[in-house]
């Protein structure tokens, strides 16, 4: 969590709950693709140990989506662990979370956002780092009205339910998605999806 500390103690508690709400829901919804659960570290800090990687966009987006109280620095990085895992994710060491560590300070120096991946590969991480920064750029410049719309869109609603949801009419919504890029956008995770996919 960026910059929690800035926050005045009773935000900073709001920030708290609505934080472990956040990581309790992860644990909830990646329950099968966890290799062990997300854990709060450091008080502004989680962890987890994914068994596949082609669930990142969509925790990326989730999020970032689900999130507000603050930023969130991420950082993904791949190998093995050295000791024994257990439900939680802590108390864990080896290149994957040497990785993650050294991902997650290279977001803090470059202010990069998004996500930021080390330890998948040279080509790779320059692949899947590009690939979340593009993506990551999109989203931050959707307008409220685009970005309700895409989420709906995201959740694979039809433009039609879309519309009813937000009431507004299924030609709004095709515009608000066309002024986001969301066609493009879609593509653009799908082949972040795919490149994460190799990895099993």
């Amino acid at each position: 969590m960026v910059s929690s500390r800035s926050l005045s103690a009773a935000r900073r508690s709001r920030a708290q709950k609505e934080f472990t709400g956040l990581v309790d829901g992860l644990n909830r919804l990646y329950r099968k693709q966890l290799r062990a659960k997300f854990v709060i570290t450091l008080g502004d800090e989680f962890q987890a140990l994914l068994s596949t990687a082609d669930v990142i966009p969509k925790i990326v987006w989730g999020l970032e989506h689900h999130f507000t109280a603050r930023e969130l620095r991420l950082g993904f990085g791949y190998g093995r662990i050295h000791t024994a895992i257990h439900e939680y994710a802590i108390n864990v060491d080896g290149p994957a979370l040497h990785n993650a560590r050294s991902a997650i300070e290279k977001a803090k120096d470059g202010g990069l956002r998004g996500g930021v991946f080390e330890g998948f590969g040279p080509d790779r991480d320059a692949t899947l780092n590009g690939l979340a920064r593009v993506l990551h750029h999109q989203r931050v410049s959707w307008s409220s009205r685009q970005r309700e719309v895409v989420a709906l869109l995201h959740e694979g609603r039809k433009g039609i339910e879309a519309a009813a949801d937000l009431g507004i009419t299924k030609q709004a919504v095709s515009r608000y998605a066309a002024l986001a890029g969301w066609e493009a956008y879609r593509e653009g995770e799908e082949g972040w999806t795919a490149a994460l996919r190799t990895l099993q």
